[in-house]
């Protein structure tokens, strides 16, 4: 994907409201064909400057120039380091305080400050995070239409869906297609005539909607409530109590407690949303909680993320593991979200292999 007029305009906001003065103009000199790939920005306490650019990692110098040379960069410096903290935290750690104590902070545009340092405890709680020594800030992208054609194999009739679960290693998607199928829920798809629902999302690490100051910075269609930063498990029951939804969307499930949640959804007659991470339905299948979900009276549709040598692919299947679609194509997404496991990380890029492999071994064989 690249940058749109919308996305450059909150990059230059970005910029301009929480980089200090040097570590802006380096950033700002970054040549146009990277800028349009830059995921990350990391920034630590007297080390390079570097920069996350569809997966590859660069070192960033004075004159925005790239490099794998640590030595060419631009050294932060601690001042500035503190100065990035309290320009993050709008120079009110105290009102930030919860939200730096869980290890980010959520800024303007849905984009995220994740944040390193000495942890303070207050028996086994985390009540604090001091002497910070480095802030990575991971740009957010909203791609509106991802999901657009995955989207008709999950609509059981005009007024209902499937309950649905989402499956893949770390950075393919997930999430991203999620927040879209969660707009089109919400909104409605009169091309597939279907009627748009009461939307409840649980966000608990805040990534879904990106709340800044109560506002969703994230389009989730006009029938979207959101419970923001709050545990999954807690979360559902708290939108089942209050918000009478339709459909409920989480993300990342997890252990016993999340998978007595959805059940408590389900026997309540709302249709569920859901990611996990997972190489398959196998591998989710041996997991604690989450995996006594898969199968009859479980999630009906499953859609399984995985890349073939650069190209995203997505396997729907119903509750039994029979594939209903295979859609081999690009639906848009940045191939910076499979830079990583396409270019970097060996093992997760050998399970991707292997995951495609066995899709295409299963469809060779029906």
């Amino acid at each position: 994907m690249e940058w749109g007029k919308s996305d450059n305009r909150h990059f230059i906001e970005l910029l301009s409201s929480y980089l200090p003065d040097r570590i802006r103009q380096a950033v700002g000199l970054i040549n146009g064909e990277y800028i349009n790939k830059l995921e990350e920005i990391r920034i630590r306490k007297g080390l390079p400057l570097m920069g996350v650019f569809a997966g590859f990692d660069y070192f960033i110098g004075e004159k925005g120039s790239l490099s794998d040379n640590p030595g060419a960069a631009l050294f932060v410096s601690p001042k500035e380091i503190e100065s990035l903290f309290l320009l993050i935290c709008e120079h009110s750690v105290y009102a930030f305080q919860n939200e730096i104590a869980k290890g980010f902070i959520t800024l303007k545009g849905g984009h995220r400050a994740g944040i390193c340092g000495t942890v303070v405890y207050e028996g086994e709680k985390i009540v604090a995070i001091k002497d910070i020594s480095s802030v990575n800030i991971r740009f957010s992208r909203q791609i509106k239409g991802c999901a657009q054609k995955v989207f008709p194999h999950l609509i059981r009739n005009n007024h209902d869906i499937y309950n649905t679960l989402i499956l893949s290693p770390p950075r393919l998607g997930k999430t991203t297609l999620l927040r879209d199928l969660c707009r089109l829920i919400s909104q409605g798809v009169p091309s597939e005539k279907f009627n748009g629902l009461r939307t409840a999302i649980v966000d608990e690490r805040s990534e879904i909607a990106a709340i800044y100051r109560g506002i969703p910075q994230n389009d989730l269609g006009p029938r979207a409530d959101v419970m923001d930063g709050c545990r999954k498990s807690e979360g559902i029951e708290i939108m089942l109590r209050g918000m009478a939804p339709q459909v409920i969307i989480v993300d990342e499930l997890g252990g016993t407690q999340d998978a007595e949640a959805v059940r408590r959804a389900w026997n309540a007659g709302v249709r569920l949303i859901a990611t996990a991470h997972s190489y398959g339905v196998e591998d989710l299948k041996c997991r604690l909680g989450v995996g006594k979900l898969i199968g009859i009276g479980g999630f009906e549709r499953i859609l399984l993320l995985g890349t073939d040598k650069g190209k995203r692919w997505i396997k729907v299947m119903d509750a039994n593991g029979n594939e209903l679609s295979f859609l081999d194509q690009d639906s848009g997404m940045h191939t910076g979200l499979f830079g990583l496991h396409s270019y970097g990380n060996k093992s997760v890029k050998q399970a991707c292999r292997e995951t495609a492999y066995i899709v295409k071994t299963n469809r060779g064989s029906s």
